[in-house]
């Protein structure tokens, strides 16, 4: 019974709790697991604080909410265990709980899913759940053992419909009916998963002597009667809507799905709109009726959702394409001197610009210098450079000559400005080649980021200030596209962001063709081999 087990921890702005979790896993009694956290763009980051807090954690980061679906799909790809335990970040477990949940594998015939008992945080011996089931007539969930006192009632070994907020799957499971469902994004995306493996022949069970405590729902600033629908945001009334429909479709046979969606819906949809509007939320109802009308959306074209998921994948198949383009048309990568075998990369954050130069060009030694360490560990993962210095920027100390390119990518503009010119004037010596910098044109504002107050921006630059120093200059990007107030970071849409980003790309010629309607960044170059510009 030494099993390996991998502990998935799907997390977002949970700081606190997060370290509760990790805390009750580190002293399992059963020491065959490892922990994997997956980060849904924390602020801050969990980058920031984990690598150094914990060692032995694997942490997989991700710039946007993946939600639990695919977060849990994420975790799921760097696991190496046997059994899977998926946990909601605020709950903690009994240190005996990892054994148990084994031990019940052992025994439990049939078994693909075993959740443990569900306890309140607050009243620990207040039960939030022993399994649940939704009926697929109604809709209803039917959950068990929600706010009762545990005297024993669910004693053992019990076979249940549905698992939820902490449970254990044999990786087995996965082979067979697929991963999470990445539509659902939360909820639902649990209760999905456990009737496609009941679908699929595999019993759950709930097992008693298994133990993790809850917190569930926090206090938030919405009504008690909006919260008593689930809903505790406007984005939550949206997925609370929608996924219920989602989830019906998929799952209510014929003629069930008819009731459903001809009586039940209706009835939902005009109770729970008439409880929203009693509280005066206006952007909770708008949300919620968003929700209805994109999961009906999802149900009239659930036939040809085959398709859809088609293309979904075959976005995923175009990600070298994109990287492609992106090499052909990045400034930096289109003004960067293809003979230079050696690159000095000053302030190389996560190093993603050497990223598309090593697709352009053959590099025999990359060296980045930067002072935040969760940067320089980002970079590290993606084997971006060969070499990491981590240091403020402004002592680099290298012998004139010693690189044939020496790069700084949105870098300067975070240094006052006397610091910003001496810097580039040491940068000016070590290149052997050639000298690149890029920098935002004039002033922009940009606020700290990712926990890193090196992020501010505390000086400005113009191409025609270096234009008087020898160095050519490129144009590129729309502030009103690209900028911190730009369409890409204020769409919250991802498939419309995607389609933004992918516009951009296609208007690299005429950024360059027509330099001056461009005003977003500038790369100033220069060679450095002769004196000439």
């Amino acid at each position: 019974m030494n099993k390996k087990v991998s502990v998935v921890i799907v997390t977002k702005d949970r700081k606190k709790d997060l370290i509760e979790c990790l805390a009750s896993y580190l002293k399992s009694s059963y020491k065959n697991i490892e922990i994997i956290v997956v980060d849904n763009a924390s602020k801050p980051p969990v980058l920031t604080w984990l690598p150094e807090k914990y060692k032995n954690i694997k942490l997989i980061t991700s710039d946007s909410n993946l939600g639990a679906a695919e977060g849990r799909n994420r975790g799921l790809e760097a696991s190496s265990g046997e059994y899977v335990i998926f946990t909601d970040d605020d709950a903690y477990a009994d240190k005996n709980m990892v054994k148990e949940l084994v031990w019940a594998f052992a025994h439990a015939p049939g078994a693909g899913i075993i959740q443990p008992l569900v306890y309140d945080k607050q009243k620990k011996n207040m039960l939030q759940g022993a399994g649940h089931d939704i009926d697929l007539t109604t809709g209803r969930l039917k959950a068990q053992g929600v706010r009762e006192v545990d005297k024993g009632q669910y004693e053992g070994l019990r076979e249940v419909g549905m698992c939820g907020c902490v449970w254990m799957v044999k990786k087995e499971v996965f082979e067979k009916i697929g991963d999470y469902d990445e539509d659902y994004f939360i909820p639902y995306e649990d209760s999905d998963f456990s009737l496609r493996a009941r679908e699929a022949g595999y019993k759950l069970y709930c097992y008693s002597k298994a133990k993790t405590w809850h917190q569930g729902l926090k206090k938030t600033f919405v009504h008690p009667r909006v919260e008593w629908l689930g809903i505790t945001s406007p984005e939550r009334a949206y997925r609370v809507a929608r996924n219920k429909i989602i989830f019906m479709r998929k799952h209510s046979p014929f003629p069930n799905n008819i009731f459903f969606f001809w009586v039940m819906l209706p009835g939902y949809a005009l109770s729970q709109s008439l409880i929203i509007l009693s509280t005066a939320r206006f952007d909770i109802l708008v949300r919620y009726w968003l929700g209805l009308l994109s999961g009906l959306g999802y149900a009239i074209l659930f036939p040809f959702l085959g398709l859809r998921k088609f293309y979904k994948n075959f976005d995923v198949k175009l990600y070298p394409i994109k990287m492609f383009l992106m090499a052909w048309t990045d400034p930096i990568v289109w003004a960067i001197d293809k003979s230079g075998r050696t690159i000095l990369d000053v302030g190389c954050g996560q190093g993603k610009p050497m990223l598309l130069i090593k697709m352009r060009m053959k590099v025999k030694k990359a060296v980045g210098v930067d002072l935040f360490n969760p940067y320089i560990e980002e970079a590290k993962q993606l084997k971006t450079h060969d070499e990491f210095i981590i240091q403020d920027v402004r002592k680099i100390n290298f012998k004139p000559k010693s690189f044939d390119i020496v790069l700084s990518s949105h870098v300067i503009e975070h240094l006052p400005k006397k610091d910003a010119l001496e810097l580039l004037a040491k940068m000016e010596k070590i290149a052997r080649k050639q000298i690149i910098i890029a920098s935002p044109i004039g002033e922009m504002y940009h606020p700290a980021v990712d926990g890193n107050e090196l992020q501010i921006h505390l000086s400005s630059f113009t191409p025609e200030e270096f234009k008087k120093r020898g160095y050519k200059t490129l144009n590129y990007g729309w502030s009103w596209l690209l900028g911190e107030e730009g369409l890409v970071h204020t769409i919250r849409n991802d498939f419309i962001r995607k389609l933004l980003y992918t516009f951009n790309i296609l208007a690299t010629p005429i950024y360059y063709l027509f330099p001056s309607i461009s005003d977003y960044v500038f790369v100033a170059y220069k060679d450095m081999s002769n004196g000439k510009s």
